[in-house]
């Protein structure tokens, strides 16, 4: 299968703090991978895309705040879960960098 990103991805778990705009509806859950330029989330909710999150990334050393786009929602097969990829929209300029650097000392390539 061809690969479509044009950015990094690290396999990657680690909680995340999620918030509906611009409602301000939390929820929590954990991410299953992250680039540069977006996460992939396991949800318990379909969400719709286009649908607008802040998403609040703790990278163990750095909390990261960024707004993202939900892009696609499927339902997991056997499983009453969705899996959602979300674009980040905004991204402050410092975090951006850090982001960048951690999705790189984290990323495994797939040969």
């Amino acid at each position: 299968m061809e690969e479509r990103r044009k950015e990094p991805r690290s396999v990657i778990s680690f909680p995340v703090a999620c918030d509906f705009l611009p409602r301000r509806s939390y929820f929590y859950t954990v991410c299953k991978d992250l680039s540069y330029g977006g996460i992939r989330i396991i949800t318990n909710n379909f969400i719709p895309r286009g649908h607008l999150l802040k998403i609040n990334l703790n990278l163990i050393d750095k909390i990261i705040d960024v707004k993202a786009k939900v892009m696609w929602c499927n339902k997991e097969r056997f499983a009453d879960r969705y899996h959602a990829g979300l674009r980040f929209i905004e991204v402050g300029d410092t975090d951006k960098t850090y982001l960048k650097g951690f999705v790189t000392t984290t990323h495994k390539k797939h040969y």
